[in-house]
């Protein structure tokens, strides 16, 4: 077992931060299974329906940060809790906007929420576990992004091809609301950094400060590469010769393998960091470098987005344990900085993936993505000090501090 040593509290813990990530992925990314029924509701193009995903990235790649350090004298708990309540209110505001307008604005309250939750589960999850357990137990919780895009996103596109995208926001609406309460019930409480009480965070180290810029660096640029593609992949796979009324079962199919990726990802985040990030940014490059062109074509090129998203989502642990380990800050705030660097990635992606794509097509868009990728790797085995081909088991540390 992957926690076989741990007492039930905890089990119970990071299974309930299982739930929020899910929670946290599908209400984020499900304007992308509906990015084509959102476009014809507002007779706008596909590229600017995009901005609905760009709105909830903005709001968290500025607030990341600023509320994390203000917020730190909070219960943890609580704070989920909160931002829990966020999703809820911002869910309820895009199933019933009047305009595309009204429906941004109400992205950019889940934004904030997400700003806040995204960037304590990382830290609340390594106060549960002993500190050679970190990296398992941030792939653990993470699978619950992996969740939300086998189930989320697919089953969003699905719901909104016969019932409406209304009605499929609204359903995210109720589980938002549901889980809200689960977590109330389930989820243990920690205790807040022993540091919380500080207005500002030290920086521990200018060298520590070093390899944590670096890994946000890396994390940017690989959610960059990613988003760049990833947010028009239902239009890029009837590009491709999908049926239409095919896509939400490819997003799921895709979703459902891309969890293999955390899964491998916890198999050596412990242990082979760089290694790990070498074959998880290959598997991107492989993936999307099969999308150029023509190259193939329906179920095959499925499997080929499949390839892409196993190698993005196993990125994700080793950026998380990457700046917990640098000890440049707070665990707390260097997650809050990896949630904000992925959401400007995001962001960016969004935004210049929809006019690459609306003034170039894909034909453009593609090597664009692949060209980012790539040079995210490169950033990344540049710095053995950032991701270290070894690691001890007494590498990663962290405060678990549990109550």
């Amino acid at each position: 077992m992957l926690f076989k040593n741990l007492q039930r509290q905890a089990i119970i813990g990071l299974c309930a931060l299982f739930v929020c990530t899910f929670t946290a992925l599908t209400s984020e990314v499900a304007p992308v299974g509906l990015l084509i029924n959102i476009a014809h509701a507002f007779d706008i193009p596909e590229g600017e329906a995009g901005l609905s995903v760009s709105a909830f990235a903005l709001m968290v790649a500025l607030g990341a940060v600023p509320l994390t350090i203000l917020t730190g004298k909070i219960d943890r708990k609580r704070l989920m809790i909160y931002a829990l309540s966020g999703y809820v209110v911002s869910n309820l505001i895009v199933t019933v906007a009047p305009s595309f307008a009204v429906m941004c604005m109400g992205r950019m309250i889940g934004g904030l929420s997400h700003a806040v939750l995204m960037s304590i589960c990382a830290a609340y999850a390594a106060k549960l576990v002993p500190a050679h357990m970190t990296g398992r137990a941030i792939s653990f919780v993470y699978g619950g992004t992996s969740l939300g895009a086998i189930l989320g996103v697919p089953g969003a596109a699905a719901i909104g091809h016969y019932c409406g995208w209304r009605i499929a926001m609204l359903l995210i609406t109720g589980l938002a609301l549901v889980l809200t309460v689960c977590i109330a019930f389930f989820l243990p409480a920690v205790a807040n950094s022993s540091t919380a009480n500080n207005a500002i965070p030290a920086i521990r180290s200018p060298k520590a400060m070093r390899l944590f810029l670096i890994v946000t660096a890396v994390d940017a640029i690989f959610f960059l590469g990613h988003n760049l593609l990833y947010t028009y992949v239902a239009p890029l796979l009837l590009d491709h010769g999908l049926p239409s009324n095919l896509i939400s079962v490819a997003l799921l199919v895709s979703g459902a393998l891309s969890i293999l990726g955390l899964w491998g990802a916890g198999q050596v985040v412990d242990r082979w960091p760089a290694g790990g990030v070498f074959v998880s940014g290959m598997a991107m490059l492989v993936g999307m470098g099969l999308m150029y062109g023509h190259i193939l074509s329906g179920w095959v090129s499925v499997a080929a987005v499949s390839v892409w998203c196993i190698g993005y989502t196993s990125i994700i642990p080793f950026v998380m344990s990457g700046a917990i380990r640098a000890q440049a800050t707070r665990p707390d705030v260097a997650g809050a900085a990896i949630n904000a660097a992925s959401n400007v990635g995001i962001l960016l992606g969004s935004a210049v993936g929809g006019q690459v794509l609306t003034y170039v097509g894909f034909k453009g868009l593609t090597p664009f993505a692949i060209i980012t990728v790539l040079s995210g790797l490169i950033l990344a085995l540049s710095s053995s000090g950032a991701f270290p081909r070894v690691l001890s088991s007494g590498s990663e540390t962290t405060d678990h501090v549990m109550h």
